[in-house]
Parts: C-alpha cells; sequence; structure tokens
C-alpha cells in the first residue's frame, strides 16, 4: 500500500501518470490499476458525501 500512497500522492499534486512512472518507481501497467482504483475510492467516497 505505500507504494500506492506515493502514487496518489504525486498524482493529487498534478504529475502525470507517464512522469510517475518513468521515475522507475512502479510499471506503467501498475500505475494505471493504481489510477483506476484511486478513481474507484474517489467515487464512492463523493456518493457516501452526498455528492452524487
Amino acid at each position: 500500500m505505500a507504494s500506492y500512497y506515493d502514487f496518489a500522492e504525486k498524482f493529487e499534486s498534478g504529475m502525470k501518470i507517464m512522469e510517475i512512472v518513468n521515475e522507475g518507481a512502479i510499471s506503467r501497467r501498475t500505475a494505471y490499476r493504481y489510477k483506476a482504483y484511486y478513481d474507484e475510492l474517489k467515487k464512492t467516497g463523493e456518493r457516501e458525501n452526498g455528492r452524487e
């Protein structure tokens, strides 16, 4: 989970997926999986907060 949290922090700060991948910590495939997970968590959070 540490690598996911690192990904999410960088993504939220404005880095693009390929910029994160080019740092070498995670693969492109893993980055897109993390992005899908990030999007799902965000969507779920919005539903729980009554935003949808």
